[in-house]
C-alpha cells in the first residue's frame, strides 16, 4: 500500500464527515443486540417480565416494575397512540447530519396499547389523511402503528406510521423503511 493510500485510509478512519458512505451509529449494548435478533422475525418484540407479565422498552436486565432478572422476548401488538412529533434539525451522528441538510428528521414519541413508551423515526408520508408537513403538526392522540426494522448498520430500529397503513408483510415495513432511506448508506459523492 502507498503512502498516499495509507493516508487517506487513516483520514477515512478519523474523519467520519469525510467517508463516502455514512451509516447510523453501531454502538449497541449487549441487550440492545439480544432487541436487534429478537425483532428480526416480527413486527415488533419486546420484553415483557416473567412475574407481574409488565412490558419492557427499552431493553433491560430486569424488570422495572418487580425487578424480576427473568425477561422473555415476546410479540408485541404495534398499536399506540402518538404523544409527540417533532422534526430534527441538528445531529452529531454524520448519517443523520447528511440525511437532515436535505429535510428535518421526524421523530415521534409514541405510547404503545402494551403500556411503554417508545421514541420511533416517524414516516410522514403515511399520514395522508392528515395536512401533515413535519412532525410537530402531527396532534397528539392520533393513531399509530409502531414496528422494528433493521437499518444500515444492520440494528434495529422503531419506525411509527399511520394506523391505517399495511405492515403484516415483512415486504411492506421494508418498502417503509426504505421509504425513509434508513436502509441505505447516507453517501457524499466526493467522500473517500
Amino acid at each position: 500500500m502507498s503512502k498516499r493510500q495509507t493516508m487517506r485510509q487513516r483520514l477515512k478512519l478519523n474523519r467520519p464527515s469525510r467517508r463516502r458512505l455514512a451509516r447510523p451509529p453501531r454502538q449497541r449494548t449487549p441487550v440492545g443486540m439480544d432487541f436487534t435478533a429478537a425483532n428480526l422475525p416480527v413486527a415488533l418484540s419486546l420484553q415483557h417480565c416473567s412475574a407481574c407479565g409488565a412490558a419492557q422498552y427499552p431493553p433491560r436486565e430486569v424488570c422495572g416494575d418487580c425487578l424480576c432478572p427473568t425477561l422473555v422476548w415476546r410479540e408485541a401488538e404495534t398499536g399506540g397512540t402518538l404523544l409527540a412529533g417533532v422534526d430534527l434539525h441538528h445531529s452529531l451522528w454524520e448519517f443523520f447530519k447528511r440525511r437532515i441538510a436535505q429535510a428535518p428528521w421526524p421523530v415521534a414519541s409514541v405510547r404503545l396499547d402494551c403500556g411503554v413508551t417508545v421514541f420511533a423515526h416517524l414516516a410522514l408520508h403515511t399520514f395522508s389523511a392528515l395536512p401533515a408537513k413535519d412532525a410537530a403538526s402531527l396532534p397528539a392522540d392520533t393513531r399509530v402503528a409502531v414496528f422494528s426494522h433493521s437499518d444500515a448498520s444492520r440494528n434495529a430500529v422503531l419506525i411509527a406510521v399511520s394506523a391505517d397503513t399495511p405492515i403484516a408483510e415483512r415486504g411492506q415495513r421494508r418498502a417503509i423503511a426504505q421509504q425513509l432511506e434508513l436502509t441505505s448508506p447516507a453517501e457524499k459523492p466526493e467522500g473517500i
